[in-house]
């Protein structure tokens, strides 16, 4: 069975990440993940009341300090990413999501892939010993991200590959995706041997997967059939009371 996390950030958003936990698993999930990660002491209350907490954000495209599709901040970028890496492993999560940033003017996109290669290639080696797992983000550039360096899944798996380490794989977020790409069963067939992570959310508007144009069903039967074993993050802004929108979610999804 597919394992299906909301992201805690999200839900119930007028209790402390303890109480969160613990009404979230109240509603049948298992997991959690944030957007969060620089607190260990604030990792830590997300994971327990019945939930563990599976992934946080490294970095987020708008820190253009640490942005890795720039050389002159890798050393910046890895110090980052050792610390988070710890900050996580703390909690007792093993992976993380990293972002490529917002592209830089003066640079050439071929020049900003390589940056981000080289950078993603260190960064994996580095918290390979520890047992920890990167997932690099495409997003969509079209609703939310405008500027942003990298919206090509297909690039995004290239990268991935050619970091050379088996830790490093993709987030392949369905919501941007289908902004960006579309084709998505032949993709997620070719291709989920690097697919480390899911993300879901209703196109338009960012809102429950059930109120929109993706066929949410389908493409979680074809995420089982292909054998992915990972999580599937709930990252949505729900329009519903939180009970209510993770009650309404799981029984669309089938769960």
């Amino acid at each position: 069975m597919l394992k299906i996390n909301p992201l805690i950030d999200l839900f119930f958003t007028d209790q402390p990440w303890e109480k969160r936990a613990e009404l979230i698993a109240a509603c049948g999930y298992r997991y959690v993940e944030t957007w969060r990660g620089s607190d260990p002491a604030e990792l830590k209350s997300m994971n327990g009341n019945g939930v563990e907490l599976i992934s946080i954000v490294m970095n987020f495209a708008t820190q253009a300090d640490i942005a890795p599709i720039n050389p002159k901040n890798q050393k910046a970028f890895l110090e980052h990413i050792d610390r988070m890496a710890d900050n996580a492993l703390a909690a007792g999560c093993t992976q993380g999501i990293v972002t490529a940033g917002q592209q830089v003017p003066s640079m050439s996109y071929q020049a900003q892939r390589k940056s981000l290669v080289e950078a993603l290639s260190e960064a994996g080696n580095l918290v390979a010993d520890r047992g920890f797992k990167l997932n690099l983000e495409p997003l969509n550039t079209e609703v939310d991200h405008a500027g942003y360096m990298l919206w090509s899944p297909g690039d995004a798996v290239a990268v991935a590959k050619e970091t050379g380490c088996a830790n490093v794989k993709i987030l392949y977020d369905i919501y941007h995706m289908t902004i960006m790409a579309g084709n998505q069963t032949a993709f997620l067939r070719e291709n989920m041997d690097w697919i480390g992570h899911f993300h879901v959310a209703g196109v338009p508007g960012r809102h429950e997967p059930h109120e929109g144009e993706t066929n949410y069903p389908f493409l979680l039967r074809e995420i089982e059939k292909c054998g992915y074993q990972g999580y599937i993050g709930l990252e949505y802004m729900p329009l519903l009371p939180s009970r209510e929108s993770l009650r309404i979610t799981a029984e669309y999804f089938g769960l």
